[in-house]
């Protein structure tokens, strides 16, 4: 798992936005990548374990 934080400070000027979507494209074309939110992995979690202890 790869978690990706991006500060609004930094990554919300404009000139970065492009770099940001090379590198979203570049990352999601690889096998097996998943661009998801950590809700839809709590989610994934909830359903692939049921009741496993953590």
């Amino acid at each position: 798992m790869m978690s990706l934080v991006l500060h609004p400070f930094v990554i919300n000027q404009p000139f970065r936005q492009k770099y940001l979507d090379q590198a979203l494209e570049h990352i999601a074309q690889h096998p097996g990548v998943w661009l998801t939110t950590s809700d839809e992995i709590t989610e994934h979690y909830a359903r692939t374990t049921a009741g496993q202890p953590a």
